[in-house]
């Protein structure tokens, strides 16, 4: 090879290996550049939405303690100022017709006051001895008035109670009074068998009880007082404990029934007064299997 085109040849080929390695260098390190961005910006993609999702799908599951749920037939928690100004902060199946069990005493407790003088004493008959007995409860021949009858039947429930009230112008006619009352009022779905609850065909819904409550507060004020008295003692009777176990827990009710039967299951009715805004509160739970824990929760909530 000439000598000439030998140096030639060895001065371009250093020439170029400089230029050559830095065009690897800026592209190489472009290359490097643009994966490492590219990584960067997908962890903080990846970071960035968890830190939006993860929140959002929490907030999505409602808290423990709003999941509590009250597993009662049919319910209803409503603020009311008696009027027609009426706001329902809870409820469930408010038109189902359901056995109402001693609510009933309630109506039991109007038509004896209608129709009869409270100073009156009366005798405890057979018949009325044969019905289901509470703890402390009337014996045959027991002689009290009429008013006495009443606050046993209305604090502790009494069954005999109730019966010998309605025994004093016969059951069937008694009934037909509680009927008939039923339908003055406009409890269009309500129905009475018998004056103590026991049957199964006593009826009722949570919008005709509602209404019902509303009247019994304004018309019959002595059938509320009677119903929050926690103990009651009757010379030659005993001492009596009402059947709410909630009076203690909330001394704001002013109006109270129990009732139980194994078709009605545990009901339970609990009117608040509202001393802020100078109104009520009506809580009334039918069918529950715990009706003292789910009428705490119906209130609370």
């Amino acid at each position: 090879m000439n000598k000439n085109l030998k140096k030639f040849l060895q001065g371009t080929l250093f020439s170029i290996i400089p230029i050559f390695i830095f065009v690897i260098f800026v592209y190489g390190s472009q290359l490097y550049l643009s994966f490492g961005t590219a990584s960067i910006s997908d962890a903080s993609n990846l970071v960035e939405n968890q830190e939006k999702n993860l929140p959002v799908k929490e907030l999505e599951e409602p808290p423990e303690e709003s999941t509590e749920k009250i597993n009662a037939q049919s319910f209803i928690s409503l603020k009311t100022n008696l009027l027609n100004e009426d706001k329902i902060v809870n409820q469930k199946n408010i038109d189902l017709k359901l056995p109402i069990a001693s609510f009933t005493k309630l109506m039991t407790a109007i038509i004896s006051l209608d129709n009869y003088n409270l100073s009156q004493n009366i005798f405890l008959t057979e018949s009325a001895d044969l019905q289901p007995s509470m703890k402390i409860d009337f014996k045959i021949g027991d002689n009290f008035t009429i008013k006495n009858y009443l606050y046993v039947m209305l604090i502790e429930s009494s069954n005999k109670a109730a019966f010998a009230l309605a025994e004093q112008i016969g059951e069937e006619n008694f009934v037909n009074l509680m009927n008939q009352k039923a339908k003055e009022i406009g409890l269009k779905n309500t129905y009475f068998a018998d004056p103590t609850g026991l049957s199964s065909k006593n009826v009722s819904t949570i919008n005709d009880l509602v209404i019902f409550v509303k009247y019994i507060i304004k018309n019959y004020p002595a059938i509320a007082e009677i119903s929050t008295i926690k103990k009651y003692e009757l010379l030659g009777f005993g001492e009596i404990e009402n059947t709410n176990q909630l009076l203690v827990d909330f001394p704001e009710i002013i109006l109270s029934k129990t009732g139980f039967t194994n078709d009605a299951k545990g009901c339970l009715l609990i009117v608040l007064n509202n001393p802020k805004d100078s109104d009520y509160f009506i809580n009334i739970i039918l069918g529950s299997e715990n009706r003292f824990l789910e009428m705490e929760k119906l209130i609370n909530k």
